[in-house]
């Protein structure tokens, strides 16, 4: 078993990079190259964003006191059945890791775009998001 905090088995991780200037940065077929094709020019985005949606504009959405889950405040159980009815545009919840989500108010702020936030509605999204988000 590895000791993440060890600072010699640290030493022992080789990550594919390049210098740029004094700064390491992902080497070109790192993952994050290879799939950086962007509308937007930010890599990160693969769609462009209306006017309105960027990341700073979620979170003060976040902020403002409006209840985007739309539960009030309150954690209830929901099993598949009730989860499996959310699957559209405007009633999109998802669940990550057995916690659920209602997406419906992020769908315009996502870098991804509705389409893809879309493939996981409905259902258990844990897998998809993983495989597109594994550094979180």
């Amino acid at each position: 078993m590895s000791d993440i905090n060890n600072k010699s088995s640290m030493s022992n991780l080789h990550l594919p990079t390049t210098t740029v200037g004094q700064m390491l940065a992902p080497a070109n077929t790192a993952p994050q190259k290879l799939n950086s094709s962007s509308a937007t020019g930010n890599p990160r985005n693969k769609c462009a964003l209306k006017p309105g949606h960027s990341l700073m504009d979620w979170i003060r959405l976040g902020n403002s006191g409006i209840d985007l889950a739309g539960t009030r405040g309150r954690v209830t159980p929901i099993n598949s059945d009730e989860l499996a009815r959310h699957n559209t545009r405007e009633d999109a919840w998802m669940a990550i890791r057995g916690k659920v989500y209602n997406v419906t108010r992020y769908m315009d702020f996502h870098p991804g775009g509705v389409d893809e936030l879309m493939r996981g509605v409905g259902r258990d999204a844990t897998k998809l998001f993983d495989e597109v988000h594994a550094w979180v």
